[in-house]
């Protein structure tokens, strides 16, 4: 069973219409008609269709996107996106990772509850750095969702001559499953992007 294995490498994926191939420097290939354009967000295009009316295309970001688990959804930024993986032996992990690598990681588990797993993922987490010196503090932390469900497990802060990061990871569940989540941030990146956890937080819902 590999539960814990956590990406390290996530590939950000575009949300809209689908992936340009063509050489024409475009994000997104944009099918009217039958008519394929090449299109980036913010582009406004007109399109000859095949009996030749003109029609005026527009691809827009929506600033907030709701991603949906088999056993949860939460909001985040549209300029992001959500990255799956299976991890197999009944666990699909799903990854937020931004630019500087402020990550939001969801785990849904099948016939296992997570909620005794917390201090594990924790520690496969930290454990490198920790190992090469980092000082880490910790301490039982706890997340009510809007709905009155707790999400229960453990914070940590990292701290080295260069950075400090911060860890959160709590889970909930019952013996069929459940689900674990981990927040990773940079404490110095927290003024531009704690936002993205505070959209996590307040929209997450959970239906184990």
């Amino acid at each position: 069973m590999k539960p814990f294995r956590l990406a390290t490498a996530i590939a950000i994926a575009c949300l809209a219409v689908g992936h340009a191939d063509a050489g024409d420097g475009k994000g997104f290939r944009l099918t009217v008609d039958g008519v394929e354009v090449g299109i980036n967000p913010g582009d406004t295009l007109d399109v000859t269709t095949k009996d030749g009316r003109k029609i005026s295309v527009e691809l827009q970001r929506s600033e907030t996107v709701t991603f949906s688990g088999s056993k949860f959804s939460f909001d985040h930024d549209g300029k992001f996106s959500v990255a799956r993986t299976d991890l197999g032996s009944g666990v699909q992990q799903y990854a937020l990772m931004t630019p500087i690598g402020t990550g939001i990681i969801v785990q849904e588990y099948k016939k296992l509850n997570p909620a005794g797993l917390t201090d594990f993922v924790l520690q496969q987490m930290v454990q490198e750095s920790v190992s090469a010196g980092a000082k880490i503090k910790k301490e039982a932390t706890q997340r009510t969702l809007s709905d009155g469900r707790a999400l229960k497990g453990v914070k940590a802060e990292t701290t080295t001559e260069n950075d400090v990061m911060e860890y959160e990871v709590v889970a909930a569940g019952k013996p069929s499953g459940g689900v674990l989540v981990v927040t990773i941030v940079n404490k110095e990146n927290i003024p531009t992007e704690g936002g993205i956890f505070d959209k996590l937080w307040s929209s997450l819902k959970v239906e184990f």
